[in-house]
């Protein structure tokens, strides 16, 4: 279900509140998104000394951004390697046929 323009998602992120407004976003994707969010901070707050709210949504922004371009990445490469052997097949079927 999409929002109506001006609707406000409050989402929690690292024990802060904040107020999501603008745009037709889904309130459930917003809170999965803010979720996720929190989770990469929480996660990075504890498995390191780093107790400045800034240099751990940094790094929890690189981490996504290193989850998103590597997904990328490889969707690239599956579909690279898709029309790869695409073509291969096509090759030999036309092969078979000319026989």
């Amino acid at each position: 279900m999409l929002r109506k323009d001006g609707d406000k998602i409050p989402v929690k992120i690292y024990n802060r509140e904040f107020i999501i407004e603008g745009g037709s976003w889904d309130p459930l994707y917003v809170s999965a998104l803010a979720k996720y969010v929190d989770e990469q901070m929480n996660r990075i707050a504890n498995t390191s000394n780093i107790v400045d709210t800034s240099r751990v949504a940094v790094l929890a922004a690189l981490n996504i951004a290193d989850e998103l371009f590597t997904l990328r990445e490889s969707k690239d490469t599956s579909g690279q390697e898709i029309s790869k052997r695409s073509d291969e097949l096509v090759k030999l079927l036309d092969q078979a046929l000319k026989k």
